[in-house]
């Protein structure tokens, strides 16, 4: 029987990034978000220290070169520097946000640490306390922002009858992605005759394949309102040469969206109950590691309040309202914006058929919700996006973004054309 060991699976700790669609936030908020992923990586440190896993293998982007941060870098080393201590050892791969280039050479790690480069795909053999060979971790890192070779091509088991591990940040095929980054495939997985992929650059925990065995790890602290629920790393068990895999929770803030049906609310002052009852709920479904969430809602059904909400200024200052009573809770909830897609207690069909104005407007914009409509819809907004301007300041709308559009242009033509 080959010997027991356990290592931790970890990926994206982007430190000291910026949160995203969070601007004026409360100071109480603010100071929790820049602290987040400082936190997880503390919870992180912790975690190898208190279960001494043999070693902790890091996937890629651990912090956003583009951001100079020093306290990111300086927070890496403290935290090896402890890992140390506690006899457990450290494999780092660099990945697009942080490639290892000859700026990131500037620190000294402790001896536990091993970045792997970028020349080549290298090899080591990791013994136990007993020194017993028992694993092999390959890796190799990006060495440039725009990492498009075909790195997982150049992993290959080596001759060693022990559990082998590949460490490396990429874009697997078979996952939705729309950066492609060192482009890999499980077919080039099976072809290394490796045991466990360490994968990074996938925010989404998930397993890519189970022969071999691939896995994200996820990030460990949601950045985004598209980054939800609890984030984390994993705990991987090696017994006999076969893996088992347990997720644990690092992140200390979390990001929800929470759709709210408001069909049989008649009355703002209802509506608001409704929403306060709502967060109150989330905060009770939090776990205790959990400091606060960033919530958006989505407003749902056929509603007489359609048109009251969406007039000028409406939505924004509902939500400063619904702010204003919930910064009391512990953990926190800031809820980051209200997201309208209710419709009008209306027959949108019998005044699409019309023969008026209203009528012709309604039909037009439904034509554009289609997948002709989209691409005509694109068309027509390619010359403002041609702008050098634009370009910085606005972010280029995906598919499902423009149908929003033209259904909400649908809503707005009965709210500004049919006769009161």
């Amino acid at each position: 029987m080959k010997p027991t060991f356990s290592f931790i699976h970890a990926a994206d700790l982007h430190l000291d990034a910026a949160f995203k669609g969070v601007a004026h936030v409360s100071s109480q908020v603010a100071g929790v978000l820049r602290s987040a992923t400082f936190e997880a990586l503390e919870r992180l440190t912790q975690l190898a220290c208190k279960e001494r896993p043999l070693f902790v293998v890091l996937a890629g982007d651990i912090y956003n070169q583009e951001d100079q941060s020093l306290k990111a870098r300086f927070a890496l080393l403290d935290a090896c520097k402890r890992m140390d201590e506690a006899g457990v050892r450290v494999f780092i791969v660099h990945g697009n946000h942080d490639p290892l280039v000859e700026s990131e050479k500037s620190f000294s790690f402790p001896e536990n640490v091993h970045i792997f480069g970028t020349e080549g795909v290298e090899q080591v053999r990791v013994e136990n306390s007993d020194g017993e060979l028992v694993a092999v971790v390959h890796g190799i890192s990006h060495g440039k922002h725009n990492e498009r070779r075909k790195l997982a091509r150049q992993y290959k088991r080596t001759e060693d009858d022990v559990f082998q591990i590949a460490l490396l940040h990429c874009t697997v095929d078979s996952v939705a992605a729309s950066e492609q980054y060192a482009p890999a495939s499980v077919g080039d997985f099976a072809k290394s005759g490796i045991d466990y992929w360490a994968l990074g650059h996938i925010h989404e925990q998930q397993i890519v394949s189970k022969e071999p065995f691939a896995a994200y790890s996820g990030n460990i602290q949601g950045l985004h309102i598209n980054e939800q629920g609890e984030r984390g790393c994993l705990f991987v068990t090696v017994e006999d040469g076969q893996s088992t895999i347990r997720s644990h929770t690092l992140g200390t803030v979390q990001w929800k969206i929470i759709p709210v049906d408001i069909s049989a609310i008649e009355q703002l002052d209802m509506l608001e109950d409704a929403v306060e009852n709502y967060l109150d709920g989330v905060v009770q479904t939090l776990p205790e590691s959990c400091k606060g969430v960033i919530v958006r809602l989505v407003l749902k059904g056929r509603s007489v309040l359609d048109g009251e909400l969406r007039k000028n200024g409406a939505v924004q200052e509902f939500t400063e309202r619904i702010r204003e009573g919930q910064m009391q809770n512990s953990p926190f909830v800031w809820l980051k914006d209200i997201e309208l897609a209710c419709k009008p207690d209306v027959d949108i069909k019998a005044m699409r058929s019309r023969p008026d104005l209203l009528g012709e407007a309604l039909t037009v914009a439904e034509s554009l919700t289609g997948e002709n409509g989209v691409e005509e819809l694109r068309e027509s907004v390619s010359e403002l996006y041609g702008s050098p301007a634009v370009k910085r300041n606005l972010t280029i709308l995906t598919d499902v973004e423009l149908e929003q559009l033209a259904a909400e242009a649908q809503y707005l033509c009965i709210d500004l054309l049919e006769a009161e």
